[in-house]
């Protein structure tokens, strides 16, 4: 039971670190490291290269999370909680600095390539290859409609949940002692207490809303973003199409109710001064992690109904439209969701109004979290 908290932290760090690792060979053929590369050709050897500068970097990003944990742990005694918030945090922001890096070097290696050909063509007095624009396929998106109001009554659901968890403490509010439980540990056990006042009561529920909210949106955003199929075998590709953001809505729908199980929960443990089932906290750190192979599975095979025409053209495969290949900003665009240039599945339009909302409960999110476990 010792090394119960070294093997959550593992669990979730090394699982992060996976993802992080497979962000190219997940990602579309046509962006590498989020530049979008289908009309320029860079050399496999050269590709090969900065994949491997990206991935030693990645690794001695890990040995650095690994160490400030068991410095965190061993030298402050920081709780699990705060620990793994913090270190994965660390990780995930030497991630983005390092893909941001790589960003860099492949749009000037693109840059120069589309300026060298564009002094040929001029000497040449060729014309530039004619992009073909495509569009969504009219009778899948008539489909999607009927998904996307299935999911929103099933994540309906869930948001009810998390309301009827902040009602039933906001009914017992009155009756509560004044030092209430405010964190408990790996083993289910309370470890952290506080002073009863209407922040650190409702923190929690806050915390749970925003995120089952947040959950919300992605699920179905993922399922409203465009959706691209090969023209061949039309009507095969539609019913795969539908099959597997069906299978995405299910899986993210799956993930929300196994975080939600502890975040909706904390607070009915707080107003009735109860330890935690120890199942309930490690289910809620685990189960997620698995939860994540059918999403990752299920994008693959969305990614491969594709047209495969390397000529396709988008308005999401303007590299002005992003910033550093993983932040998409069109105010042209109407769409909250984009497929992702790096790795798989749905970003966020940040030029939309309700993505500019999602970032800021994004940031609250992750500050709370790490207030909650230092209360």
């Amino acid at each position: 039971m010792f090394f119960l908290n070294y093997i959550v932290f593992i669990l979730t760090i090394l699982f992060t670190h996976l993802i992080a690792l497979s962000t190219q060979s997940l990602s579309s053929r046509k962006y590498f490291f989020g530049v979008y590369i289908n009309e320029i050709i860079i050399e496999e050897d050269l590709k090969i290269k900065i994949n491997k500068d990206f991935k030693r970097k990645l690794n001695i990003s890990l040995l650095l999370s690994i160490m400030i944990y068991l410095m965190l742990k061993s030298i402050f005694d920081l709780n699990i909680g705060a620990n793994i918030i913090i270190c994965t945090t660390i990780y995930l922001t030497l991630f983005f600095l390092i893909l941001t890096i790589e960003y860099k070097k492949v749009k000037y290696i693109k840059d120069t390539y589309l300026a060298n050909l564009q002094s040929c063509n001029n000497e040449n007095k060729e014309r530039a290859p004619v992009r073909v624009i495509i569009k969504e396929d009219e009778i899948l998106a008539e489909e999607k409609k009927k998904l996307i109001k299935k999911f929103k009554i099933l994540f309906g659901i869930c948001i009810v949940l998390s309301l009827a968890s902040f009602v039933y403490v906001l009914l017992s509010y009155k009756n509560m002692p004044d030092t209430i439980i405010t964190h408990w540990g790996a083993y289910g056990k309370p470890d952290g207490y506080s002073e009863k006042n209407i922040l650190n009561v409702f923190f929690t529920s806050f915390i749970d809303i925003s995120m089952v909210l947040l959950f919300s949106v992605i699920g179905v955003g993922s399922i409203a973003g465009n959706t691209y199929i090969d023209d061949k075998n039309l009507e095969v590709n539609r019913k795969k199409a539908l099959k597997y953001l069906n299978g995405i809505g299910y899986s993210f729908l799956a993930l929300t109710l196994s975080i939600q199980s502890i975040t909706s929960t904390i607070p009915i443990f707080m107003v009735q001064e109860k330890n935690m089932p120890m199942w309930l906290t490690l289910g809620s750190c685990i189960v997620p992690i698995f939860i994540v192979v059918p999403v990752i599975y299920f994008y693959l095979m969305l990614s491969n109904i594709k047209p495969k025409s390397r000529n396709i053209y988008t308005v999401e495969n303007d590299d002005e439209k992003w910033i550093y290949g993983f932040i998409y900003y069109n105010k042209e665009d109407p769409k909250l969701m984009v497929e992702k240039r790096l790795g798989m599945g749905w970003g966020m339009n940040m030029a939309h109004t309700l993505g500019k909302v999602i970032t800021i409960i994004l940031v609250l999110i992750t500050v709370g979290s790490l207030l909650i476990c230092f209360i």
